[in-house]
């Protein structure tokens, strides 16, 4: 658990003490399909939007193009590197073979839309971010339908920290009035 709380509190300084190009790079990595404690990186930045360090407007750009920019690089390698590397291993990981042939209908069936979905349902996200460049999606098309679900994700987590982050005082109110 140490590590864990380590990389949270690094996540949450990186942000403060760098601000736009924290979240920037942060956001980056995890539009790879990395795991990465974004939440901490919602809270940090509601913070510094609550105590006007940072333009909301501003925060929830740099969010969605951080993202973006992440998808672009999961998309890349997968189109470099996952056809060979699933060529390669693809009889010992089956299951990854059966999920492209059903991403791959996904995407005949509701085109870009299927990146919109799966950014905001979040489950299916990873796989189709690297999926994307593995069967072939167009570009383009990747790139603009990912743009808008970063965009839609951004302001939606954006704005949900935020109001979590207004409340606090209420809470710790309530609390201390309940249990002291």
């Amino acid at each position: 658990m140490v590590i864990v709380g380590s990389l949270f509190d690094k996540v949450f300084e990186t942000v403060l003490n760098y601000g736009y190009a924290g979240i920037f790079a942060v956001l980056a990595f995890e539009g790879t399909g990395m795991p990465a404690p974004v939440q901490i990186v919602f809270i940090a930045t509601a913070l510094l939007i609550k105590k006007g360090r940072m333009s909301f407007e501003k925060a929830i750009i740099t969010i969605a193009f951080g993202n973006l920019l992440g998808n672009i690089i999961a998309y890349y390698a997968g189109r470099i590197k996952g056809k060979p590397f699933f060529d390669k291993y693809g009889q010992k990981i089956k299951l990854w073979r059966e999920g492209f042939d059903l991403i791959r209908e996904w995407y005949a069936k509701w085109g870009g839309w299927v990146i919109i979905f799966s950014r905001l349902i979040g489950l299916p996200r990873t796989p189709v971010i690297w999926a994307s460049g593995v069967i072939g999606v167009n570009l383009i098309i990747y790139v603009i339908y990912s743009f808008i679900a970063d965009l839609i994700w951004a302001a939606f987590y954006t704005l949900l920290a935020y109001k979590g982050v207004s409340l606090l005082p209420y809470v710790r109110k309530l609390i201390l009035k309940v249990f002291f």
